[in-house]
């Protein structure tokens, strides 16, 4: 298993979890998935995304906008998940059957990198990002992928968040805009700055 999970921040701010993702993609095929970007079209992120990694030697791009479709995630090195809506990501993923597929991806040792929205959906709940995003699908069922043994992923972390963190309940981890986590299925690594983990009865 190898899960990467960005913070949210910025290129510059999350420049050593680029660098540790391309040395593990190495000369690979990446497959970008923008679908829970709202305001700004696909295909705006997906040069964005292009020009972002080229920088880290990462040309191999294909880049998936329907999670319906018949795409062999196995042809991938690695596969992006990128930020925006978490309940509208969320909700792609269900209705196209897409998030039991990313499950056996990442059991099959696939790498997955996800940055926010698209980092928040591996928790146990998405019930982190109710402070910060429009659930306007009015979805009830908060369930996350599950994937790091119980914990919820908060991102986006300042000081201004501590009142809307201790209202959720859980274990969480925490991700500053500049923290990067990487999950082998047995330990989490920090990459950047530390993440912390607060547990809320």
């Amino acid at each position: 298993m190898k899960l990467l999970l960005s913070g949210g921040g910025d290129p510059e701010q999350v420049k050593e979890l680029d660098n540790f993702f391309a040395k593990e993609v190495g000369n690979g095929k990446v497959l970008y998935i923008p679908v829970a970007m709202e305001k700004i079209p696909y295909d705006d992120c997906f040069k964005w995304f292009k020009s972002t990694y080229a920088e880290y030697g990462i040309v191999n791009i294909e880049m998936c906008t329907e999670l319906d479709k018949k795409i062999k995630l196995d042809d991938y090195s690695a596969i992006f998940i990128g930020g925006g809506n978490t309940f509208k990501l969320i909700n792609e993923m269900r209705k196209t059957g897409f998030d039991k597929k990313i499950i056996d991806y990442i059991k099959n040792d696939g790498l997955v990198y996800g940055g926010s929205a698209g980092a928040i959906i591996f928790g146990e709940s998405i019930d982190t990002a109710l402070h910060a995003d429009k659930n306007y699908l009015k979805l009830n069922n908060f369930a996350g992928l599950n994937i790091i043994d119980g914990y919820k992923i908060w991102c986006h972390y300042n000081i201004k968040d501590e009142s809307d963190l201790k209202k959720v309940k859980g274990k969480i981890i925490v991700l500053y805009e500049e923290s990067g986590l990487f999950y082998d299925g047995v330990k989490m690594q920090s990459i950047g700055k530390s993440f912390f983990i607060v547990d809320n009865k």
